[in-house]
């Protein structure tokens, strides 16, 4: 093999290994181009979809324009009460079925609390169940339409443009979608209480089924108590909101009030919601109430 050979050959070589290492060079950056357009692969998301779905946001109350504490009435002495030795307070937990963890807290407290579960909320089931076994009263927590438009009550609202009949199999749902109640309040329902027909309507339902009601007074406007009271329905109705305001000091300053309010009346009903301030409060302050009694709502209905 002569010299000139050689050179060939070797240059042969050369070409060769340079076209090799171009080919690496491709197939590696395509191999990371293509990692990348994988991460954006709509096929490539399925774990991204197992995620559980951010709970949705949701509004227990409508807001009132002024905090109600005392509800207006012509009639200071509606409900009879009995002064005992400790005055008594009812305090129900309203919006019961959204917020797990909270709930959960709430219903572990050794207080006895009562409960209005929102019809179809998602963990129900579960959460009725643990009410129902602790002894805890347990109410519908039935929508109604609110006086804004922009306050939606959630699934199941009876809203007074919806013809009667259905509001009934509405209604009907409702009441039958928390197996373990006793009895029904309103969640919001600010213009559907103001009307004495509609709510009438409601409380005929829950007279036949042998449910009481607690008017959650969302409105100085509100008929069913009124209402309630003339067709012969065990009721009652909110005295105290505990949590307008989501702080855990203020809202023990309305537990504060809960109790004065009970020993001048010898009893009282308060509501709140399931906030963690509102459980950070019956944690921090809810020794306090050792000054009154803590009865189910069912035994302040008359």
């Amino acid at each position: 093999m002569n010299k000139k050979t050689i050179v060939l050959k070797f240059s042969g070589y050369s070409a060769a290994f340079v076209v090799l290492l171009l080919l690496s060079a491709c197939w590696f950056s395509q191999s990371l181009t293509g990692d990348s357009e994988q991460k954006t692969d709509p096929a490539s998301t399925a774990t991204v979809l197992e995620k559980p779905a951010k709970q949705k946001s949701f509004v227990f109350e409508e807001p009132a324009a002024t905090p109600m504490e005392e509800p207006v009435s012509t009639q200071p002495n509606a409900v009879a009460t009995h002064v005992k030795k400790r005055p008594q307070v009812a305090i129900i937990i309203d919006d019961m079925g959204y917020h797990q963890k909270i709930c959960r807290g709430l219903l572990e407290l050794d207080l006895n609390l009562s409960f209005a579960f929102l019809p179809h909320a998602p963990f129900v089931p579960e959460l009725d169940e643990i009410a129902y076994r602790k002894g805890r009263d347990i109410l519908v927590h039935i929508p109604m339409e609110a006086q804004s438009k922009k306050w939606d009550p959630g699934p199941g609202a009876l809203y007074l443009k919806t013809p009667p009949e259905k509001q009934l199999v509405i209604l009907t749902k409702d009441l039958a979608a928390i197996p373990h109640a006793i009895g029904a309040n309103n969640h919001m329902g600010s213009k559907f209480t103001a009307n004495r027909k509609a709510i009438h309507r409601v409380l005929a339902e829950l007279k036949r089924q042998d449910l009481f009601f607690i008017d959650s007074f969302t409105s100085g406007k509100s008929k069913g108590f009124d209402e309630a009271q003339k067709m012969g329905l065990k009721t009652n109705r909110r005295q105290i909101f505990l949590d307008n305001v989501q702080n855990s000091k203020k809202i023990c300053h309305q537990l504060d009030k809960l109790i004065t309010k009970a020993r001048k009346n010898g009893q009282a009903i308060a509501i709140g919601h399931p906030y963690q301030a509102t459980l950070e409060a019956f944690r921090k302050c809810g020794d306090r109430l050792s000054a009154v009694e803590i009865v189910s709502v069912h035994e302040l209905v008359k």
